[in-house]
């Protein structure tokens, strides 16, 4: 009985994510970098170098995902589909660069990657209307 619960709760896991946007997913996709690139500097602290490699790898691989997802063959999307490619490229260079350094310099290198996965995070979070990770200014009341 209860591989049957696990089956079914995997199905119906499975239609909720088959259900979700691609905008979301894609948001989903770069809070998923954000939490890679968080655990690397955390390994980095610690020297703990395996977890740092495996975080980095990680990180990579779903900015590669995402450039290889891109659609390079219509003429309309053509011109941010290079764009996208060129900041996939130029993240993953930095966050390759940032597993190199030698703290302290490290840890600056992976709150730079950090910060600029976050500000994609939440332009495509905009698009999606997924609720943004950043603080909400409160408007002042005159």
């Amino acid at each position: 009985m209860d591989k049957n619960i696990l089956r079914m709760g995997v199905k119906a896991y499975g239609a909720a994510r088959r259900a979700q946007t691609p905008l979301r997913v894609i948001v989903e996709l770069y809070d998923s970098v954000l939490c890679s690139v968080a655990h690397a500097k955390a390994a980095c602290l610690e020297d703990n170098f395996e977890n740092e490699l495996t975080a980095v790898v990680r990180a990579a691989n779903i900015l590669q995902g995402l450039d290889g997802a891109l659609n390079q063959q219509d003429a309309k999307a053509k011109p941010v589909a290079d764009v996208l490619h060129a900041y996939y490229k130029t993240t993953i260079v930095q966050l390759h660069r940032a597993k190199q350094a030698k703290s302290p310099d490290s840890e600056l290198r992976y709150s730079s990657v950090q910060r600029q996965v976050l500000a994609m995070r939440e332009a495509f979070a905009a698009i999606a209307g997924v609720p943004s990770l950043m603080p909400q200014k409160e408007e002042k009341t005159a």
